[in-house]
């Protein structure tokens, strides 16, 4: 019973990651499988939210609750111009140039974030949801983990059907799948990556709502400089949950970024040696999963070709 406290209130705090990693891996996995784009620019995308988030509420008297709403939407819009201004006028044959592309990409968004945060070394914001403490048993965890963990189950639980079944989704899935086809049966094949891009760039600005803000409890959270890094705290172990499923799979994608979060989390209740370690441990995980090209156990040859194409 003495480590059922800490047990409950370290998965507590794993699954809030967790849904941080899904969330973000949910917009990476929709993003390469509809364009093919590796994208690294996503957390600095995501970023461009928190930051608009942080001046509404701080400078322009927005109450919180809505300037959430108007950032996870001011993300959605940067990823759809980033998009139409950039990705859309490289051809995808090349991954390398694509790759340093989407790198360019990240360190301007992460400059421009710093610039409008006045290059302060800690900013800090206020909540956007009420923080309370739950308890269970003897373990005290705040509500606002509970709410990301369910935030981002519910999320995906409503995107899987909708890419599935509904008209814009199955658009998405003839783009990804053979963007000639596509084309030929009269998607415009443009229009739908920038849908992709809007959708998965909102995800990532939902993201960092659901974790920064709250980083100190109630009294809300600290963007620190490493935030305003281009790949920040978490866009490394997001990757990490994209590729359980090959950067394919949206429903893996959303377990691997819980089975990562919690399992990260866990580990400060390992011996020393190992607690010190995590982001090593995640770190070849990741390269594992690279070098085992998962993606080709989930995605047909149509779409492979689509993604070379």
């Amino acid at each position: 019973m003495i480590l059922a406290a800490p047990v409950i209130e370290v998965t507590s705090f794993g699954l809030a990651r967790g849904a941080v990693y899904a969330l973000l891996a949910l917009g990476l996995v929709l993003i390469y499988r509809t364009t093919g784009v590796t994208n690294f620019a996503h957390w600095g995308i995501g970023l461009f939210g928190l930051v608009a988030y942080f001046l509404l509420t701080s400078k322009g008297g927005v109450s919180p609750v809505l300037a959430a709403i108007l950032a996870v939407a001011f993300s959605g819009l940067t990823g759809a111009g980033a998009y139409q201004s950039v990705f859309r006028h490289v051809k995808r044959t090349n991954q390398v140039v694509l790759i340093l592309i989407a790198l360019g990409v990240a360190q301007f968004a992460a400059v421009v974030a710093q610039m409008l945060l006045g290059f302060e070394a800690t900013t800090i914001v206020e909540p956007w949801l009420p923080v309370a403490r739950v308890h269970i048993g003897n373990a005290a965890i705040f509500s606002t983990q509970i709410v990301a963990a369910a935030s981002a189950i519910v999320i995906a639980m409503a995107f899987l059907p909708w890419f599935r079944y509904s008209r814009t989704g199955r658009a998405l899935r003839a783009v990804a799948q053979n963007r000639e086809a596509a084309s030929l049966a009269g998607i415009d094949e443009h229009r739908y990556s920038m849908i992709a891009w809007a959708i998965g760039s909102a995800l990532a600005g939902l993201a960092l709502l659901l974790i920064i803000p709250f980083t100190a409890g109630a009294r809300g959270g600290i963007i620190t400089v490493v935030e305003t890094t281009p790949f920040g705290n978490f866009l490394i172990p997001a990757f990490g949950a994209a590729l359980v499923g090959g950067l394919v799979n949206l429903p893996l994608a959303v377990i691997g970024g819980f089975v990562f979060g919690v399992a990260q989390e866990m580990m400060i209740l390992a011996p020393t040696w190992w607690s010190t370690r995590r982001s090593v441990v995640a770190a070849i995980l990741i390269v594992v999963l690279l070098l085992a090209h998962t993606e080709r156990f989930f995605v047909v040859r149509a779409e492979q070709e689509a993604l070379e194409a």
